[in-house]
């Protein structure tokens, strides 16, 4: 090997490990994802290069997490949840399980994206839609649904996937849906009693119906948008559309872990996810998320043009989330299992 060409290699070999060295030194932060490893690791990636901070995460669906923390109230392994609808983490909440903690530029989140006393903060929105498969519509001589309605008709008959309460973050901010779009919780129940004639199978994670729609092994489901979109954007035939009575915008949500190991990384995640340049990543990166920063860069891919949206109030939320998902438990799958 030639001079030049050693003072090159060695010149490599030492930036290497001085951003190794960086990383080693910022620490890494331990994170519970209830946002899926596609949607997950463009953000981390992002942070990282931003932080010099290492990210270590382990991805559960929004109930298994809220079980986890529960149980390691006294000795928690992570130090932040990341990501998942708000009601999720006004449960947390209720349950004493996250720490308060204003991060620096929060003004510019509007107030109906964080919670008033510091223990959580929305970093995007993530309106429920309906995906449908559209040669099981045309088939079937069907319009895209546009109302929850429309999947009583027999044509629907055991053709949805969409998520179980018992897991999914989904699956509650459906219910509660329901309960804002029919304006009465007794006749949400009694349609999602119906509608159990159309469900082919409860997913155990929010998104996991999108593939079996997307390859007609179903005909349609509910699910969040981001899910729909990103199953669109892997090129299969599938359409997005809207109920017309409403449905629910999900707000995305994180926040630090009481008693977690490092609060000051996990702070510096939160300073850095209120950011117009993080929210702006979801664009960068294709997924359809849409941003709470009122600057950050917006994807051209979400269409919202027929939605009808409304925010459900996360601290009644919080407080409901358990005995509703026990009450659909009671009365629409009645012990069934996985």
């Amino acid at each position: 090997m030639n001079r030049k060409r050693m003072a090159i290699t060695l010149a490599v070999v030492v930036l290497s490990l001085s951003l190794t060295g960086l990383a080693f030194a910022q620490g890494t932060l331990n994170v519970y994802s209830i946002w899926p490893e596609s949607f997950a690791v463009p953000m981390f990636e992002a942070f990282t290069a931003e932080t010099g901070i290492g990210v270590n995460f382990i991805r559960h669906s929004s109930g298994e997490v809220l079980a986890r923390l529960i149980a390691e109230k006294n000795n928690p392994r992570v130090d932040m949840v990341f990501g998942g609808p708000a009601d999720t983490f006004a449960a947390m909440v209720e349950e004493g399980l996250l720490e308060p903690y204003y991060p620096e530029g929060y003004e510019a989140i509007p107030e109906q994206y964080r919670d008033k006393e510091g223990y959580w903060f929305g970093m995007a929105q993530n309106p429920l839609v309906f995906l449908s498969n559209r040669q099981f519509l045309e088939e079937n001589g069907l319009e895209p649904p546009r109302s929850w309605f429309d999947f009583l008709d027999p044509v629907y008959h055991q053709q949805l996937q969409t998520a179980d309460a018992r897991t999914s973050g989904t699956a509650v901010s459906r219910i509660m849906s329901l309960i804002y779009a029919f304006g009465d919780e007794d006749a949400a129940f009694d349609y999602m009693r119906q509608l159990r004639d159309s469900v082919q199978i409860y997913t155990k994670s929010g998104g996991g119906g999108t593939v079996p729609v997307a390859l007609q092994q179903a005909g349609a489901g509910i699910f969040f948008i981001v899910d729909s979109i990103a199953t669109q954007e892997k090129g299969y035939d599938v359409v997005i559309s809207f109920p017309k009575e409403g449905s629910a915008s999900a707000v995305e949500a994180s926040g630090i872990v009481k008693g977690g190991k490092q609060p000051e990384l996990a702070k510096k995640m939160l300073d850095w996810l209120v950011t117009a340049e993080a929210q702006s990543v979801y664009a960068q990166s294709g997924i359809g998320f849409l941003p709470t920063h009122p600057s950050a860069v917006v994807t051209p891919l979400v269409d919202l043009t027929d939605a009808n949206l409304f925010m459900v109030d996360l601290d009644w939320a919080g407080a409901n989330r358990q005995r509703l998902v026990e009450r659909w438990i009671d009365e629409v799958i009645q012990g069934e299992e996985f």
